[in-house]
């Protein structure tokens, strides 16, 4: 079992970071993040295993607009095939990679948020697959800032309508953020920071 790292807590939900993919996540709610298409020739990495494991349907789905990869679109598949260790897998779309910017990934991580809290899971994770559509290192800069600050913000709004009598209290306890296992240590740090810097 692939060890997950503490890095902080928002709204009473643990924030986890583990080097494993969108396929190996051991959660009730798997999350891997998608373009509308590949900033390079192809998928690789997470992604491309996910579409393996899917046998090509990732990509079939695609190309059939079922799922388009518009930004903060979520498309849920409820029985996944067995590579997948997750009993439920959440495409969530990234938008054009053109003129992208990790500010994006704010929008993508509140719907990822807003549908887990909907569908009232206790723990999800979040692949977002930057690397593996081909996007430069420099530009994935920032990202943990803006991951956990959309999560933050889906958290919020969720507590504001229990608040109100409108929804009952989130099942939520752990949210993992998946990353390279060549950037684990890295990314432990950067998530931590940035949720120390907004307050989380």
């Amino acid at each position: 079992m692939t060890t997950a790292h503490p890095v902080g807590a928002a709204s009473g939900v643990s924030i986890e970071v583990a080097a494993w993919d969108a396929v190996g996540a051991e959660v009730d709610l798997s999350c891997a993040g998608m373009f509308a298409r590949e900033a390079g020739s192809q998928l690789s990495g997470g992604l491309a295993h996910l579409n393996a494991a899917l046998e090509g349907r990732l990509l079939d789905l695609r190309r059939s607009g079922s799922f388009t990869g518009r930004l903060g679109e979520c498309l849920l598949l409820d029985s996944p095939p067995a590579p997948v260790r997750a009993p439920a897998l959440l495409l969530v779309g990234l938008g054009e990679p053109d003129g992208w910017s990790t500010a994006h990934l704010r929008e993508a991580l509140r719907a990822a948020g807003t549908f887990a809290l909907a569908l009232g899971v206790r723990s999800a994770a979040f692949a977002p697959g930057m690397l593996d559509s081909g996007l430069l290192p420099d530009q994935t800069l920032g990202a943990p800032a803006h991951m956990t600050g959309g999560l933050a913000q889906a958290l919020k709004a969720r507590g504001t309508l229990v608040e109100m009598g409108l929804a009952r209290a989130p099942r939520l306890e752990r949210w993992i953020f998946d990353v390279g296992e060549a950037r684990l240590t890295s990314a432990i740090e950067n998530f931590r920071d940035a949720l120390t810097g907004q307050g989380i």
